[in-house]
């Protein structure tokens, strides 16, 4: 008696194990599709409200979460090292205009790199009718922002936010942008700050100060 009990409750660790795994792949084959693009492979990550492409192989791509500010955020890691690649967050919030006749939200979606310890973020800003055919109406704002409160200084961004299509209403939005991550280090840092990309500009008693250009691109698609 105590043997079968035994089996019967190893038939249902494996079986507890199988449904797991067969759910993980259901859930990365919803949120994630893999197309071939001029011969390179992109990663079709879908958002909450809408989906951004990733022309990255043999990445993991982390479930939605919810962060501190109402974002609903993936993260990007490389599958092999595990390190940290990028980031994407978006956030819809409904507008009450009342000169509009269809339903309106601010959408605002970002993509995040990180620098050493430099977290930098590429924003857009759209206000997107919400209703069932659920265009893009214009692009209202393209900015830069430093994340973390490190002791370091976002210089000379630089961003941009087109329709793919040139028109408005439009079904994608591509944006991208450039800015430069100026920081200070002393001689123990700077030769890892050398492996990261930055290049020294300036040295003296007071240490190092050392700069790197960085950027950010993303299309982001309602279709």
């Amino acid at each position: 008696m105590r043997k079968m009990i035994y089996i019967l409750a190893f038939i249902a660790v494996a079986l507890f194990i199988v449904i797991a795994f067969d759910l993980s792949n259901v859930y990365s084959q919803k949120e994630t599709k893999d197309t071939n693009v001029n011969n390179v492979l992109v990663k079709t990550i879908q958002l909450k409200y809408g989906h951004i492409d990733v022309s990255h192989d043999h990445v993991n791509i982390s479930k939605p979460k919810l962060d501190s500010d109402g974002f609903s955020r993936i993260e990007v890691y490389d599958k092999n090292s595990g390190k940290f690649i990028e980031a994407y967050g978006v956030k819809e919030e409904p507008l009450d205009v009342s000169s509009y006749t269809n339903k309106v939200s601010k959408v605002t979606i970002y993509k995040e790199r990180k620098d050493y310890s430099a977290v930098t973020r590429l924003y857009v800003v759209l206000t997107v009718y919400s209703d069932s055919l659920r265009q893009i109406k214009s692009i209202d704002k393209t900015y830069w922002q430093k994340v973390d409160d490190g002791d370091w200084q976002l210089k000379n961004p630089h961003a941009v936010a087109i329709s793919t299509t040139g028109i408005f209403p439009s079904k994608e939005i591509e944006a991208s942008g450039t800015a430069t991550i100026e920081m200070k280090a002393n001689i123990f840092t700077v030769g890892i700050l050398n492996k990261s990309g930055f290049n020294v500009f300036q040295s003296g008693e007071n240490g190092y100060y050392l700069r790197k250009t960085v950027e950010l691109g993303f299309r982001y698609s309602l279709v």
